[in-house]
């Protein structure tokens, strides 16, 4: 298989055709199979990870997992399991439930400490985006929320600024956890409101946090309104910075916040991001062009690795803080709505912005 020129393959993506099996309903293990990559899928991926790094599978149940294979030890004594594919369900995981002695979740375990296995969009079953790894079930798990109270909040207000400054000032009354939520735009009236801000670890966030699934799998908005933005505090364990640079990194979105905004924005186009900053401040971003950020995210991006490039260049007074909000301000649209001592003027953040700046009368 040849990329047109200029290009290289960087995966693979597929959904599973439909098998005739015993369907044991509410049962973990059927639901596993029918949502996890199967042995050929495996065996596949493993054999063909120097072709394209990555391989996808599309769920039933609307999500999207990743499998990175690694080539380590684990993965190599895991290929000749991938050699057992049953004969009446080809190119499957073997057998229905409870004949069988190997189960799905025995499968799962052996998959994530052979190579990289991740949630890239969550579903009915996999709900959380992340990396799977021991205690699966229960991390899904602590996504699982039905509300007790509407998630909608607050007063109805004229404008996105206007919904994330009320979502600003319900934050700085819990500074001690992350917050995060979302502001909603009434389809026929154009007004705004915001959602609880609801703690989190925004790393981790995303709209099933806030609004319950439906039987479709997806979660289910108010009736009438649509996502405009979302809102976040900051994270409250940091990377470790030079001394010199921690006020103003710490006043800011973080690469990994950044990341999340991207991905966010991304998923739903037109939306924004609001950051609601420890001192004060309150700053929106939103995108404005796919070649400007381009250089930017593929620094803040770590889907091998604990920490993103960026953030080791922080951490190693590699880029100082003004800069990172410089190079931030040419990749998006940076904007401050709410000033503090750091961020002194309201308006769009450009590239001979300086912290702490003497304010304008």
């Amino acid at each position: 298989m040849l990329a047109p020129a200029g290009f290289a393959i960087e995966g693979l993506y597929h959904s599973h055709a439909a098998f005739q099996r015993i369907i044991l309903a509410g049962n973990p293990e059927s639901d596993l199979q029918d949502n996890f990559f199967s042995l050929m899928d495996l065996r596949t991926a493993i054999a063909f990870r120097h072709n394209y790094s990555r391989f996808y599978l599309s769920n039933i149940d609307h999500s999207l997992i990743c499998y990175v294979a690694s080539g380590s030890p684990q993965e190599q004594a895991l290929e000749p399991l991938l050699m057992l594919v049953h004969p009446d369900t080809p190119d499957h995981l073997e057998q229905a439930y409870p004949p069988s002695i190997f189960l799905p979740s025995h499968l799962l375990s052996m998959v994530y400490v052979a190579g990289e296995l991740r949630v890239v969009q969550g579903g009915s079953f996999w709900r959380r985006r992340g990396r799977i790894a021991a205690g699966w079930r229960e991390w899904q798990a602590q996504i699982l929320w039905e509300a007790d109270v509407a998630p909608i909040h607050g007063p109805v207000l004229a404008s996105a600024d206007a919904a994330a400054q009320y979502a600003h000032e319900q934050m700085g009354k819990r500074r001690h956890v992350q917050q995060a939520g979302f502001i909603l735009q009434h389809l026929q009236t154009s007004s705004f409101i915001c959602t609880r801000p609801k703690a989190t670890v925004y790393r981790a966030f995303d709209r099933p946090e806030v609004f319950p699934r439906g039987s479709n799998g997806l979660p289910q908005l108010p009736e009438g309104y649509r996502i405009v933005a979302v809102f976040h505090s900051a994270d409250v364990l940091r990377a470790v910075v030079p001394e010199a640079q921690a006020r103003v990194l710490n006043d800011f979105m973080s690469p990994d916040n950044l990341w999340v905004d991207f991905l966010l924005m991304q998923a739903t186009p037109g939306v924004r991001a609001y950051f609601s900053a420890p001192e004060g401040a309150l700053l929106c971003l939103r995108r404005f062009s796919d070649d400007a950020e381009a250089g930017l995210l593929a620094q803040v991006a770590h889907p091998d690795e604990f920490t993103s490039p960026l953030q080791r260049q922080l951490s190693r007074d590699q880029l100082n803080a003004m800069q990172y909000v410089r190079n931030v301000a040419a990749a998006f649209v940076l904007r401050v709505v709410n000033t503090d001592p750091v961020w002194t003027h309201r308006g769009r953040v450009d590239d001979s912005w300086v912290p702490f700046a003497p304010a304008v009368e």
